[in-house]
């Protein structure tokens, strides 16, 4: 029997929860080093991250990346625009709690000008299908992206499926890095 959306998003939380928060940062460690031996990394100007979660790999230790202008999403009710962050000190709690950066003082970034998507998930499949949260935030707003924008997800190896449910509206990602993806 395929597994469900819903299952799945249980299995993917406990996988995160499973590693201790000393095993979390060494893991994202890693997952950062994998992105940064990225082609599609050092080509990249206009990137987007992401505000982790405890449970999420922390891409933090990214933004020290010189030339590189980065951006963060906000939501606003069902919609989510990326926002340019010289600093994280320019993040406040969002929605849910999440870090967003603080509007005011961070101006939106057209979707077609973002060259490189960073993007969290509960569950992925090695071939790019993605679970996220049940927003949808992430899916509409890949829809307006950029055709030639790179598209990575990022989670913990224990978050990875054999197989996903995929609806009409699911976008996928190009690949997927976890701590154990090769540099």
């Amino acid at each position: 029997m395929a597994p469900t959306k819903s299952s799945l998003r249980a299995t993917g939380r406990a996988a995160a929860a499973s590693l201790s928060p000393e095993a979390r940062a060494a893991a994202s460690v890693e997952i950062c080093g994998a992105i940064k031996a990225l082609p599609e990394w050092t080509g990249a100007r206009v990137i987007a991250l992401y505000s982790a979660l405890a449970s999420e790999p922390d891409l933090a230790s990214l933004l020290d990346a010189p030339g590189k202008l980065f951006c963060f999403p906000a939501l606003s009710g069902e919609a989510m625009e990326f926002h340019l962050c010289e600093d994280v000190s320019q993040l406040r709690a969002g929605a849910w709690k999440i870090l967003e950066p603080d509007a005011r003082n961070c101006p939106v970034v057209a979707p077609n000008e973002i060259e490189l998507l960073l993007i969290p998930g509960l569950a992925f499949t090695v071939d790019g299908k993605r679970l996220g949260r049940g927003g949808g935030h992430y899916d509409r707003f890949l829809e307006r992206a950029q055709p030639r924008a790179v598209k990575i997800g990022v989670c913990f190896h224990a978050q990875l499926v054999a197989e996903m449910p995929v609806e009409i509206h699911d976008r996928e990602v190009d690949r997927v890095i976890t701590e154990r993806s090769p540099r």
